[in-house]
């Protein structure tokens, strides 16, 4: 077997094997991204995506983001507060400390980076400095896929959004270890 399929073979055969209730960072939660809002007058748009769902943000902007449905951690959504991080391959992660708002709902508030570019994934229940920790939040509707930010650039009216650099998403589908194995035979 090549070495590179070897290696593939290997992050998935880890990324299957993770036992259940782990919050390995492929895991999704049942906490949904259900509002963002500018608090310094960016622009905001979205959600979009029929798989990944993407809220359209402005770079240099402060966001308000509110997650819904948290059951699996802080005490099943009554603690006051909940561990948050903002994840960015361009800029870099944000632990971040998300407030009760009601039961199972929390708020807290994100700078995208002026420099921002590509998407920003959510995780809660997160252990700050610990990038492998949380669950990813998933979509408005609670479909099987995350949320993520997505720093863009817009028209006159914040119309248009366009996001800013080339970056592949791919939506990660959870297979059993069964279906994995056909794959790699």
């Amino acid at each position: 077997m090549p070495r590179y399929l070897s290696l593939c073979v290997a992050a998935v055969i880890v990324a299957v094997a993770a036992p259940m209730g782990t919050a390995a960072a492929v895991q999704l939660g049942t906490g949904r991204i259900t509002n963002v809002t500018s608090v310094s007058g960016g622009c905001v748009s979205g959600p979009t995506g029929s798989t990944v769902q993407f809220w359209d943000v402005q770079p240099g902007n402060t966001y308000t983001i509110t997650i819904s449905n948290v059951t699996e951690c802080a005490n099943g959504g009554t603690d006051a507060t909940l561990n948050v991080r903002v994840n960015s391959s361009v800029s870099g992660n944000t632990d971040l400390v998300a407030t009760l708002v009601a039961p199972g709902t929390y708020t807290f508030n994100y700078t995208v980076p002026a420099d921002g570019a590509c998407t920003f994934p959510i995780f809660y229940c997160t252990t700050p400095r610990m990038t492998s920790s949380g669950f990813q939040a998933r979509r408005n509707d609670g479909g099987a896929f995350q949320s993520h930010l997505r720093a863009s650039t817009f028209g006159p009216g914040c119309t248009n959004p366009q996001p800013i650099g080339t970056c592949e998403i791919t939506a990660v589908t959870p297979r059993t270890w069964g279906q994995v194995k056909t794959i790699y035979r």
